[in-house]
């Protein structure tokens, strides 16, 4: 009986041991983790194609700020019964001011390439960071996994050895090995789950093993960036847009507007005709009697009125959106320190207890192997409540447009 025990007891202390070395906090600094994680993505390709498709947004808006018309040169030549040779220059006049409306939009232009690009990397830095949790949450679990599956086999090594002395029941040993085999299903599933989650990094941050740890949990929390989701609402990224979008629309209609009048052209030419030296004027005025280009005035009035319309959805539905992201975090964040809470001093008082009672032999095998698969699952839901927290951190930062600040004041520690 006393060799059985003291077998027993190793057993036990090995899982203890093992979800101690697994808990301790492994993380790093989290100034480094920061600067490591901009300097990261500031480097991937998606980030400089970003960089690219604003500055040809950006080339498009210069294009469209230049002067609509340029002069033309007319050289003209007659032999007839007076050989006439003129030379002269044309310009079509702006009169109606269609080159300001069009700067006017312009300006509008640019303030949307540069949210375009704002947003696409706030996007690429929650999705980076979103991988980096992931992976970091699957590490651990089959670390979980690989832990139990050891304990369980090395348990099972000591009952056949028993079995084969008669010291265990056939039961016992049945018990064993079943649980053994279901620890390899567990882990086969850790390992995809793991190797899927390194896949999805290396395809996100173009690394196959983060340079530095995360930071604990208790770092992703900011009292500084935890304002209302009202008092956020004016600089989520999709709001800026929609009202950006629909001060381009007005713009639009003041250029269609301007569309609808005809410019004229002035033209200056001098030559000679017969030895004797001319000059002349020229004056051009189109007629609108047909194309009087007011259908492409009233869709510009159109445009505008939906866009309106979607500026008030698109706010309504953004105000729901920050709402739901800042609740689901703090949620996540309750439930979570509620998980620190109930499993701190229970998991280290619980293994001392059970080894006394392992030890009086009071606990039977089947009640060892529902310890062990308990902690197990103590352990794999505090990391499943850890990376949910995370990830509806990042949510909400992006949301509410505030991941630079973070990893800036991470950074700047």
């Amino acid at each position: 009986m006393g060799i059985q025990t003291a077998v027993r007891v190793a057993a036990l202390l090995l899982a203890v041991c093992a979800y101690a070395s697994a808990s301790a906090d492994t993380s790093s600094s989290p100034s480094q983790w920061a600067q490591w994680v901009q300097r990261q993505v500031s480097q991937l390709p998606a980030s400089r194609a970003i960089t690219a498709e604003q500055e040809r947004l950006l080339a498009q808006s210069r294009a469209l700020s230049q002067p609509l018309y340029n002069p033309s040169l007319n050289i003209d030549y007659e032999d007839s019964l007076d050989i006439t040779q003129t030379v002269g220059l044309s310009q079509t006049l702006d009169w109606s001011g269609k080159a300001r409306a069009s700067r006017d939009a312009v300006a509008v232009r640019d303030q949307l390439a540069q949210l375009r690009g704002d947003k696409a990397r706030a996007r690429l830095l929650a999705d980076s960071l979103n991988a980096l949790v992931a992976h970091a949450a699957a590490r651990e679990q089959l670390a979980a996994a690989r832990e139990q599956a050891q304990q369980l086999s090395d348990l099972t090594d000591l009952i056949r050895r028993r079995e084969q002395a008669g010291d265990v029941g056939q039961v016992d040993a049945q018990l064993a090995y079943l649980s053994l085999g279901q620890a390899q299903q567990a882990l086969a599933d850790a390992e995809s789950a793991a190797t899927r989650a390194a896949t999805a990094l290396r395809q996100q941050l173009a690394s196959q093993q983060p340079a530095v740890a995360l930071p604990a949990a208790d770092r992703w929390q900011a009292s500084a960036l935890t304002d209302t989701a009202s008092q956020r609402l004016p600089a989520n990224f999709d709001l800026q847009l929609a009202e950006q979008q629909l001060a381009l629309a007005e713009r639009g209609v003041s250029v269609a507007d301007k569309q609808r009048n005809t410019d004229p052209t002035l033209g200056l030419r001098v030559g000679q005709e017969d030895g004797e030296n001319l000059w002349g004027v020229d004056f051009s005025l189109p007629l609108k009697f047909f194309n009087t280009g007011k259908p492409d005035y009233q869709a510009a009035l159109a445009d505008s009125e939906a866009r309106r319309a979607l500026l008030e959805k698109t706010r309504n539905d953004i105000q729901a959106s920050l709402d739901g992201a800042l609740s689901d975090y703090q949620q996540r964040r309750q439930r979570w320190e509620t998980w620190q809470q109930l499993t701190g001093d229970s998991l280290a008082g619980g293994a001392a207890l059970l080894q006394r009672v392992w030890q009086q032999g009071e606990l039977t095998t089947q009640n060892y192997l529902q310890a062990l698969n308990q902690r197990l699952d103590t352990r794999l839901a505090g990391i499943a409540l850890r990376d949910a927290m995370q990830k509806a951190w990042v949510q909400w930062l992006y949301e509410s447009a505030q991941l630079n600040d973070w990893l800036n004041q991470l950074a700047n520690e």
